[in-house]
């Protein structure tokens, strides 16, 4: 049976709207929401603070930069943050997984921001029993290396762990490194991949 369970954050335990952080950046920053993309997306800037290769402090002070507007750290963290939505279907089957002993562990690119507002306002991350986060570790999914720290902390053989992911090739560069994972469409489907690998507690 499974004994540890990987789960990424976006869009599998939380939804997350860009365009809704874009506007709200926009609106804290008096930048257009194109401008913050750019500047987040069309940069290293993103990569390098989900990396944990520059601190939320440097990020705020990039954006200060080029912003046509004053704006607090604290403004300037909810603008950027307050984009979640808590996949509530979900949460039963983690609930579940929790109660029968399954070791739950977050593997997410994630950064200091959104991580903190996460298991801050989503009582459903804090039962999680560790998490590999990119910028605590310096790594990015679909890197390897992140997929080999997250399995130090397996506590059971390979054929005991599984991994769902929204994005199929970070289930392939998983796979890859020797986590057994199936790309995450829906709870239902996830129930089944589950059950079929011993879960029979979820039927």
């Amino acid at each position: 049976m499974i004994k540890t369970v990987y789960f990424d954050l976006g869009n599998v335990l939380l939804f997350f709207s860009l365009p809704k952080m874009f506007a709200q950046m926009g609106d804290c920053t008096g930048m257009s929401p194109s401008e913050v993309k750019e500047l987040l997306y069309d940069t290293p800037l993103r990569e390098l603070y989900e990396k944990g290769q520059i601190n939320t402090e440097q990020l705020f002070k990039t954006f200060q930069r080029h912003a046509p507007n004053s704006f607090s750290l604290r403004e300037f963290v909810s603008s950027f943050s307050n984009i979640f939505t808590l996949n509530k279907e979900l949460c039963p089957l983690v609930e579940k997984l929790k109660q029968a002993g399954i070791r739950l562990v977050l593997l997410s690119n994630t950064s200091e921001c959104h991580f903190n507002y996460a298991y801050s306002h989503y009582p459903i991350i804090q039962l999680f029993d560790h998490k590999i986060l990119s910028f605590e570790v310096g790594a990015w999914k679909p890197d390897p290396r992140i997929f080999h720290k997250a399995l130090a902390h397996a506590h059971c053989d390979l054929q005991e762990c599984f991994y769902t992911d929204d994005i199929p090739e970070f289930i392939s560069s998983a796979r890859k490194a020797g986590l057994p994972g199936e790309i995450f469409t829906d709870v239902p489907k996830l129930k089944k991949q589950l059950i079929d690998r011993g879960c029979n507690f979820l039927a």
